[in-house]
């Protein structure tokens, strides 16, 4: 009997998902010149990049293949992964953004086969609808084409789609055992300590320089770290998703520069490795 009503239970949440799914509705075109892109598919997820965790973004995907919204939810670069999920046959998406107030924050366009791209904002007519909590509707419409540089374009876009947020839980103030690693990776950027700097970098592009026999590689890989890393660090908040974490940080790098953005960690071998940053100069 517990193994029937266990499958029953199994039952109904797979109708409950496939029920949400079928919720989602994404359609219109986008159109640059020659190309056109008709959205058969649509993902909204939440985009939390500042500091300050009130200030994130939707981003609202329309594209003409499926795509993954918890892969792009849970990316460091969500766009970079939007991009990898088109393929190497004629695809697209229509990003839209969407700040915390509910206005716009910018529609960008990308198709491979043939090659496009466009970026474009405060043209044409955006409104979100009433929603749900979780879910997100609206459509913004340029029924009009302008005109870029030659070409013409125009789009009406619509949708009525969940969000899908980041995965993980937040960090105890102090980033936990990931903050720990990352300050231990700026006071070694700082010192210019290779050994510790080798055992805690992690990913293929920042491990290849800091552990290349070049010494000229090596050079070039920590002047580069140094320009924009802070000397000294501060968490302003974190999370953690399994053997993955992001830092929200601040600190000036050795010109006094105030640097403050999102830093990302993962866990190889019981170690926190530092993997990559997103930092910018900001005024104090």
């Amino acid at each position: 009997m517990r193994s029937i009503v266990q499958i029953g239970f199994g039952a109904a949440l797979l109708c409950a998902a496939l029920v949400a799914n079928a919720a989602d509705r994404g359609s219109g075109h986008f159109r640059k010149g020659e190309v056109r892109l008709e959205a058969k598919h649509v993902i909204a997820v939440t985009v939390d990049e500042d500091g300050d965790a009130a200030s994130a973004q939707t981003y609202v995907y329309l594209s003409s293949v499926p795509m993954d919204a918890r892969k792009v939810a849970s990316a460091f670069q969500p766009s970079s992964a939007a991009e990898e999920q088109l393929g190497d046959g004629s695809a697209g998406y229509v990003r839209i953004c969407i700040n915390a107030e509910g206005a716009e924050c910018g529609l960008y366009f990308s198709h491979n086969n043939p090659s496009a791209s466009f970026n474009s904002s405060g043209y044409g007519v955006f409104k979100l609808d009433p929603a749900p909590k979780g879910r997100i509707a609206g459509r913004w419409v340029l029924a009009e084409p302008d005109d870029f540089f030659g070409e013409t374009y125009d789009f009406d876009l619509t949708f009525d789609v969940a969000i899908t947020p980041p995965p993980g839980t937040a960090l105890p103030a102090d980033g936990g055992e990931p903050g720990k690693a990352y300050r231990a990776w700026t006071t070694a950027v700082a010192k210019g300590d290779l050994a510790v700097l080798r055992r805690l970098v992690g990913g293929d592009y920042n491990a290849w320089r800091i552990k290349s026999d070049d010494e000229s590689d090596v050079k070039a890989a920590l002047k580069d770290l140094r320009d924009g890393t802070p000397v000294q660090a501060r968490v302003l908040r974190g999370r953690i998703d399994g053997d993955d974490a992001v830092l929200w940080v601040e600190g000036k790098d050795r010109d006094d520069i105030l640097r403050r953005g999102r830093v990302s960690l993962t866990r190889a071998d019981g170690e926190w490795r530092y993997m990559e940053a997103d930092l910018d100069s900001v005024s104090d």
